[in-house]
């Protein structure tokens, strides 16, 4: 709708009035001001208030589309980038260079005054596309001074400020999620660093002090807590990854029953360490769509939270058919959870039965790691009990019929390696490759340890003048994956291969979880080793390219 402003009507001076006061007027008044003019300012001045004052974007356009001046709100001035123009009036070219004329064709039939050359009426407003990033949508409507046209008012319609609003959103989003994940791959390498040095030290000073009843003691008392730090801070990291978004879910056909008993496999030592008789009811074959990675991490962490809070009787995990999907069930005699606690219990750091926050007996993040991931495989996670009766714990996935699942050959695989009798290790040549000189130091004194010969680098360079005196090929090499500049372990990996002319068996430590880099190393047969790493990792690793020549992924 066009905005006009009523005339001013000025009151009339007295014919009796002084003739001196009326001269005296006549005196100051010597280039009077029409009311057109008074109408003219008053207008445009109300509109610059107008303009102002909007919390949605808003422009001022004064004067004819060609020769317009143009004032911006802040909020328009900011999603422009032009902070200027909230402040001072600005050309229409200058303000928007190259797509101005656009703007001002779409305003030019604002300014029909109805004659015969235009009869049509002029329309009360006009929609305005803005051609910024993304675009913004405006509606102007015309300022009129006695039927005349004197500037456009053009606010941001209310879907056009909503939708506007909701891609800042995403842009802010998007940038916030970018910036968490750069924080969280630099975290996850950076803060494992110093519990990876401690790791190594601690094992090459448990060796040294083996006969010290005392001092191997005080070692193991050091391990105890270094575990649970490792424990937190891998607890921490994880939950803070899923959050931000960077997990992806490998979904592929999974083996329930094989999956089950291999976790039932790995828990019963545990039960029955505290007297817990672990049983498994399994149906002969069952199969779904899920990660087997990430559904075996939800399975762990609540067969871990069932041995840990039940005191005696025992622990089943069973699996049965639910509505035409699997459920996997965790029952367990424990302390049970009270109902108004049957919610909480999935927020972080929450123990019903730990209040003196004793780290021992767990986080209080395991549940919270399994909320999360049951969201992102889209399984979902109920849990009944009864205060001192115990608790079940159920995950529903996805029933699959006629599916054929290979055999998980490296798994079985691992578990026959974990069998055979240990590999010597002495004379074993290694090239080490790490940036941090603490965590290099205590590769070197593990090594050592183990009567392994070895070359040092901690960048290219030293890579080079480390192999430049071998009379052969290392056996194996061992890198760090984010090394100095834009150096990766995989570089260092390739060049020293290429150099020998030889697939030198290669283990990659690294403290990050992309499945980018996964991807890397396997296109390169190397296997990897997640920091903190045990140091009986590293030693199987190596045993095992000792005995086949290569290092399994």
């Amino acid at each position: 709708m066009a905005i006009s402003l009523q005339p001013i009507h000025e009151p009339s001076i007295s014919r009796d009035t002084d003739a001196r006061d009326t001269d005296a007027m006549h005196r100051s008044s010597a280039t009077p001001t029409s009311p057109t003019d008074l109408r003219y300012r008053e207008c445009l001045e109300n509109a610059r208030r107008v303009c102002a004052a909007a919390t949605v974007p808003t422009m001022l356009v004064v004067g004819g589309p060609e020769m317009a001046a143009v004032r911006c709100n802040e909020a328009l001035a900011t999603l422009l980038n032009r902070p200027r123009a909230a402040a001072r009036d600005e050309s229409g070219p200058s303000l928007l260079p190259g797509g101005w004329t656009a703007v001002a064709e779409a305003l030019r039939p604002l300014y029909r005054d109805g004659t015969a050359d235009s009869p049509a009426s002029p329309p009360d407003s006009v929609r305005l596309t803005l051609p910024s990033e993304p675009p913004i949508g405006l509606r102007a409507a015309p300022l009129l001074v006695d039927g005349r046209v004197v500037g456009v008012l053009a606010t941001a319609t209310l879907d056009g400020a909503i939708a506007q609003m909701a891609e800042t959103m995403r842009a802010e989003v998007a940038r916030t999620t970018a910036a968490r994940s750069r924080f969280l791959a630099s975290a996850s390498h950076d803060l494992r660093q110093p519990f990876q040095a401690m790791r190594l030290f601690l094992d090459a000073l448990t060796n040294q002090v083996e006969g010290n009843a005392r001092a191997s003691r005080t070692a193991g008392m050091l391990a105890n807590a270094m575990t649970a730090g490792e424990q937190l801070l891998n607890a921490l990291l994880d939950i803070s990854t899923l959050d931000a978004g960077t997990v992806e879910a490998d979904m592929q056909a999974v083996s329930l029953d094989a999956l089950l008993q291999s976790l039932a496999d790995e828990f019963r030592p545990q039960a029955e360490e505290k007297g817990l008789r672990l049983r498994v009811q399994l149906p002969c074959r069952a199969v779904t769509r899920s990660d087997p990675v990430l559904l075996g991490r939800i399975v762990r962490n609540l067969l871990a939270n069932a041995i840990r809070y039940t005191q005696r009787g025992g622990i089943l995990l069973g699996l049965r058919k639910r509505d035409g999907r699997w459920r996997i069930e965790v029952w367990d005699t424990g302390f049970g959870i009270p109902q108004d606690k049957l919610d909480v219990i999935f927020d972080e750091f929450h123990q019903l039965t730990n209040p003196a926050r004793d780290p021992t007996r767990g986080l209080g993040l395991g549940l919270a790691i399994v909320r999360r991931l049951s969201v992102l495989l889209h399984a979902p996670v109920d849990v009944q009990s009864r205060s001192g009766r115990g608790s079940v714990f159920a995950i529903t996935v996805e029933r699959l019929e006629g599916e054929e699942v290979l055999a998980d050959a490296p798994a079985a695989a691992a578990s026959a390696n974990q069998g055979a009798a240990a590999v010597p290790l002495d004379g074993m040549r290694i090239l080490v490759v790490d940036d941090d000189s603490m965590v290099l130091s205590g590769l070197l004194l593990t090594l050592e340890s183990w009567g392994c010969a070895f070359v040092s680098a901690s960048n290219m360079r030293e890579v080079f003048a480390a192999v430049d005196g071998l009379e052969g090929p290392p056996d194996a090499i061992l890198t760090d994956l984010r090394l100095p500049g834009k150096v990766s372990g995989f570089d260092v990996i390739d060049r020293v291969r290429k150099l020998f002319k030889t697939d030198i068996p290669a283990v990659v430590l690294t403290g990050e979880t992309a499945p980018e880099s996964l991807l890397e190393g396997q296109r390169r047969g190397c296997a990897f080793l997640h920091k903190p790493l045990h140091p009986g990792d590293l030693r199987r690793v190596l045993e095992e390219v000792r005995r086949d020549g290569t290092a399994g992924c």
